[in-house]
């Protein structure tokens, strides 16, 4: 929605709204999104220099007007910009009465919306970044502003009345005051002229070209509006100057300009919300889409698992049921483990011959069919002593790679000299043949 404009200017309240403009009361009731451009009741402003810190710039500019009998009472300083120069500074500034600023501060309170407040000054600053100076005409009075990085000049003068030769006049003494502090210019550069309210339905192009030419620079008339009667009728360009102005130009509290942009903000702002909603809406049903076919080849993976784990577990095959077929050969190889482990019988036969000749007499031969060894049962001879026919069979039998161990005679015990052993083939004997 486009912003009413509200005119504070010399006494006179003119409000615009809808491209109608209107006379009005002070501190009227204001429709919403109005914004205020405001001279503060022809308040002092201009650029001072001054000799001390920019912090404390604000209440020597005071002390000097009130010493100079320009304000009166208690003021509330603007200070618009603070041009640093050398050890001091030149400061851009409006000393607003106390009691209009609290006045003004009031109204807008009683106001059921939030209305931004602009001071003149702050304006033509802001149409300074865009041209080389800006002369501001509201009723008799004339502004000069020039504001760049190496320059800071601010000139006001007043015509004592709307005749063609005063208003000449009052052009001149500001061209002359201009032009030493204005320097270097040239014809490349440009003023705009700019009525924010004057008599008459146009800029006079006498007054401008005056101005050109007592300056040696152009002069850019900005686009004016007329409105009134045929008694009275007055022109503008207010719309220059709201053109160049924003929330972050306004003289109001930080809390209500950031309010204020809120609102007027509010639109573009949902609509971005909206855009950025739909583009995560669209990112989510993406990766929406991405996960469903992810747990889509999921399930395939898992049923391709199963389906082989089937196919393997047919050819599964305990080792018991893989050896069965084999079962008889190893029974044989086991079989001649066994015999390639057992004495020779007609090898231990005959060395048991051997090494019982005129020791022992041997009775009995049993072959253990459970380990393979043999079982030998016998006396000694009773023409040798029994110690000594034993121990050389023992001893012999050791010889030819056997291994004796004494077993339990049983009933035959008895007789004397009886003996019994158990007879297998030596681990440390060479070879597998005796």
């Amino acid at each position: 929605m486009k912003s009413s404009l509200l005119l504070a200017l010399q006494g006179s309240w003119l409000s615009c709204r809808d491209g109608v403009w209107a006379e009005t009361t002070e501190f009227p009731r204001l429709p919403a999104n109005t914004n205020i451009l405001c001279d503060f009741d022809s308040a002092p402003f201009g650029v001072m220099p001054v000799d001390t810190r920019p912090d404390f710039a604000a209440a020597v500019i005071e002390k000097t007007l009130r010493s100079e009998g320009l304000v009166d009472g208690e003021v509330h300083m603007l200070p618009h910009r603070i041009f640093a120069v050398g050890g001091g500074s030149k400061v851009l500034y409006t000393a607003v009465p106390l009691t209009f600023w609290q006045s003004v501060f009031a109204w807008l309170g009683t106001q059921t919306d939030i209305h931004l407040l602009f001071s003149v000054e702050t304006a033509m600053l802001a149409l300074s970044q865009k041209h080389d100076a800006v002369l501001c005409r509201v009723g008799r009075q004339f502004r000069l502003l020039v504001s760049n990085p190496t320059t800071l000049v601010s000139i006001s003068v007043n015509a004592y009345s709307d005749d063609i030769d005063d208003i000449e006049t009052a052009l001149n003494n500001l061209c002359d005051q201009a032009r030493p502090q204005w320097s270097p210019r040239n014809e490349k550069m440009n003023i705009l002229w700019v009525d924010l309210l004057a008599p008459g339905k146009n800029v006079e192009a006498a007054h401008t070209a005056h101005v050109a030419k007592r300056l040696g620079v152009q002069v850019v008339v900005a686009p004016t509006v007329a409105f009134g009667n045929a008694e009275k009728t007055l022109h503008s360009a207010a719309d220059t100057f709201m053109d160049v102005l924003s929330w972050r130009n306004a003289l109001n509290p930080t809390l209500d300009r950031v309010a204020s942009a809120s609102d007027r903000f509010g639109l573009p702002i949902a609509a971005l919300t909206a855009a950025c909603g739909a583009g995560l809406l669209a990112v989510s049903a993406f990766w929406g889409i991405q996960t469903a076919q992810m747990k889509s080849r999921e399930q395939d993976i898992t049923q391709e698992i199963a389906k082989i784990d089937a196919q393997n577990g047919q050819y599964a095959v305990s080792p018991n049921t893989l050896l069965e077929p084999f079962k008889p050969t190893t029974q044989f190889l086991g079989k001649l483990q066994e015999a390639v482990n057992s004495p020779d019988p007609l090898d231990f036969l005959a060395h048991l011959r051997k090494a019982s000749e005129q020791r022992v007499r041997v009775m009995r031969v049993r072959l253990n069919p459970l380990d393979g060894s043999f079982r030998v049962d016998g006396v000694p001879y009773t023409d040798v002593a029994s110690a000594n026919s034993l121990s050389g069979f023992i001893a012999e039998m050791q010889v030819l790679g056997y291994e004796l161990k004494s077993e339990d005679p049983g009933s035959q015990g008895q007789q004397t000299g009886y003996f019994s052993y158990s007879v297998t083939k030596s681990k440390n004997s060479a070879g597998g043949k005796l």
